[in-house]
């Protein structure tokens, strides 16, 4: 048996040790419980639950490039030297209003069709010169889409008011 003197400081000791022991334990498991559900790398950019690969208008199939983040969207086609023959940018803005463009950084001309929220194209903005540059182009009326073309595609495939605009959604 101890001497009760050392029992004391034993059990002292113990005691002086238990809250912080408790406290290292408590604040390892949370830290393990709020890392463990966090991603390593948070994603850059979502896609949007709507965002298509292809769309087509009439029988025009344009395979396009998304833009539905306000950082691709500020970039666009800034500093791109072109776009394919069938190809495009489409923005999807996360409601309808009336969104402004222009040709900061543009290398080539191109035409913008304004999309509204049911798909049906309400304009084309023509040939927009990159020379344009600090001119803001606007729709007249609320957007939730806008595609940008190669210049004169518009015209070449009949692409104008009244038409709309048909994609499948990528869930």
């Amino acid at each position: 048996m101890l001497p009760p003197n050392i029992l004391e400081e034993y059990t002292k000791r113990v005691k002086d040790l238990t809250l912080p022991v408790v406290g290292l334990i408590l604040i390892s498991v949370l830290s393990y419980l709020f890392f463990i559900n966090r991603p390593i790398v948070e994603p850059v950019t979502q896609k949007s639950p709507e965002s298509p690969e292809t769309i087509q208008i009439g029988d025009n199939l344009i395979k396009v490039s998304i833009a539905d983040t306000k950082e691709t969207q500020a970039e666009g086609l800034s500093g791109r030297e072109s776009l394919g023959q069938d190809e495009g940018m489409l923005f999807i803005f996360e409601k309808p209003d009336k969104y402004g463009f222009w040709m900061k950084e543009m290398n080539f001309a191109i035409d913008i069709v304004w999309i509204d929220e049911s798909k049906k194209i309400i304009g084309v903005e023509k040939n927009v010169e990159p020379e344009t540059f600090p001119k803001t182009f606007y729709p007249e009326n609320p957007i939730k889409y806008a595609l940008e073309l190669p210049s004169g595609y518009a015209v070449k495939h009949d692409i104008d008011s009244g038409k709309i605009m048909y994609f499948e959604s990528k869930n």
